[in-house]
């Protein structure tokens, strides 16, 4: 029972812990593995079998407070695009190939044209998401005021070698608050109303992308 508790409590404790800083032994021990060849060897090889995803992700929030919708939604495609199971590319290059092909607003793009963005390039999967403007309302009642504010946010997974949809949708959600003393700013609801759509995304993500590179799949079938 005793030996039970103890786990519990490092298992809690390294939980607590995940996004602590590292400390000097951590990164010391981290710089020796990294520089060990079988270490870089095998990560290497486990590398070349893990799918290649690239982000296009737009902000058209039009807020204050960009910077903070930009690092929760970036840090939620981070962690489920986690790099112990793909390489995450960065997709502003392909973004700006669409823009100069005259398609500015991607939730309007065909899939061919995405598609076509990436030709010749070692990609496997695009994940599109795009924040859109936030619609605020406020509510007034005799005794609180509060806001109401609507989130929009297409998701897009196209499967690169096959050319198709693996997911084409949008989620959207509202988020409402309310106070009996002064008012309530739009940032706090916005974030509110965006988390619960980050958890959609994840589980989207999770149960629609794939973890093994598209042609990998199609030869196994």
């Amino acid at each position: 029972m005793t030996m039970m508790l103890v786990l519990g409590m490092a298992t809690a404790f390294a939980a607590e812990n995940a996004d602590a800083p590292m400390t000097m032994k951590e990164k010391m021990e981290k710089i020796r593995l990294e520089s060990d060849p079988i270490y870089v060897a095998e990560k290497a090889k486990r590398m070349e079998n893990m799918p290649k995803v690239a982000v296009l992700y737009v902000n058209n929030a039009e807020t204050t407070y960009n910077d903070e919708v930009d690092a929760m939604v970036l840090g939620n495609l981070e962690k489920c695009i986690s790099d112990d199971k793909y390489i995450y590319i960065n997709g502003d290059p392909y973004i700006e190939r669409l823009n100069k092909v005259g398609i500015v607003d991607i939730t309007t793009a065909e899939r061919a044209d995405i598609i076509d963005a990436f030709e010749g390039e070692d990609v496997d999967y695009v994940v599109f998401v795009e924040v859109q403007p936030f619609i605020a309302r406020d509510k007034i009642t005799f005794f609180t005021v509060g806001k109401d504010i609507t989130t929009t946010v297409p998701l897009k997974i196209i499967d690169l070698f096959n050319g198709k949809y693996l997911y084409n949708g949008k989620f959207t959600e509202k988020a409402s608050d309310s106070t009996m003393i002064g008012g309530i700013g739009n940032k706090s609801v916005a974030m509110k109303a965006l988390k619960k759509i980050d958890e959609q995304i994840a589980s989207v993500l999770a149960a629609r992308l794939p973890e093994e590179k598209p042609v990998l799949a199609a030869a196994a079938k």
